[in-house]
C-alpha cells in the first residue's frame, strides 16, 4: 500500500523484507521481560486497522502510539484509495476507554510525554472536529468549504498546534463516516 504513495516512497522501500512475528495476539499479551511485565493490547480499527497500546502496569505508563500525540492536530492517515484504514468513530471510542484507565504517564507516539490530561484532550479534539464537520456536512456544504471553515476553527481553538496539514484529513474521513 506505502509503494502506491509515491515514487519517492517506493524508493525508499525498495529491498525491505516484512519479517514474520514470532508472537501474535488477538486481544491482550502480557510481555514479562525480566522481572517486569508489559501488556500489549490491541484495540481494533481507529488510527489505522492494527492498532494497539502498551501499558507498564507497575509504574502507571501508557504508550499510545498514534492514537494520541502531544502538540499536533492527530494524524488522520486519510489517503483514499490507498489507505481509508482509520476510523474517527472507532477512534473517539477508543481514547473514551483511554481516558477511563487513568494512567500516571502518557508517552504518545509523537510529542512530549505527558500526564492523563492529554488523553482527554485528544479525545476533545476528536470529539469537536467530528461535530463541527458535521454540522457542515449535514448542511450540504461542499466538502473544500468544510474543510477551511473547519481549519481555521481548529487553528483558532489550537494555534499553537503543528501537524496543520492533518485537520483536511481528519475532515475527510469524517465526511465519509456515518453515526
Amino acid at each position: 500500500m506505502f509503494r502506491g504513495l509515491g515514487a519517492p516512497i517506493a524508493r525508499e522501500l525498495e529491498g525491505v523484507k516484512l519479517v514474520t512475528p514470532d508472537k501474535v495476539y488477538d486481544d491482550v499479551y502480557d510481555l514479562d521481560l525480566g522481572g517486569r511485565v508489559v501488556r500489549l493490547r490491541a484495540t481494533g480499527r481507529a488510527h489505522s486497522k492494527g492498532d494497539q497500546v502498551v501499558t507498564v502496569p507497575d509504574a502507571g505508563v501508557l504508550f499510545t502510539g498514534d492514537l494520541v500525540e502531544a502538540g499536533q492536530f492527530s494524524i488522520f492517515p486519510w489517503f483514499p484509495p490507498y489507505d481509508t484504514d482509520v476510523s474517527g468513530l472507532r477512534w473517539i471510542e477508543m481514547m473514551h476507554r483511554l481516558v477511563a484507565t487513568e494512567p500516571d504517564i502518557v508517552v504518545p507516539g509523537h510529542g512530549d510525554i505527558s500526564g492523563p490530561q492529554l488523553l482527554a484532550d485528544v479525545r476533545d479534539y476528536l470529539e469537536l472536529l467530528r461535530d463541527e464537520t458535521w454540522t457542515r456536512r449535514d448542511s450540504a456544504m461542499s466538502e473544500e468549504t468544510i474543510v477551511a471553515e473547519v481549519r481555521a476553527l481548529m487553528i483558532e481553538r489550537h494555534p499553537e498546534w503543528a501537524g496543520r496539514d492533518w485537520i483536511e484529513k481528519g475532515v475527510g474521513c469524517f465526511c465519509a463516516e456515518h453515526a
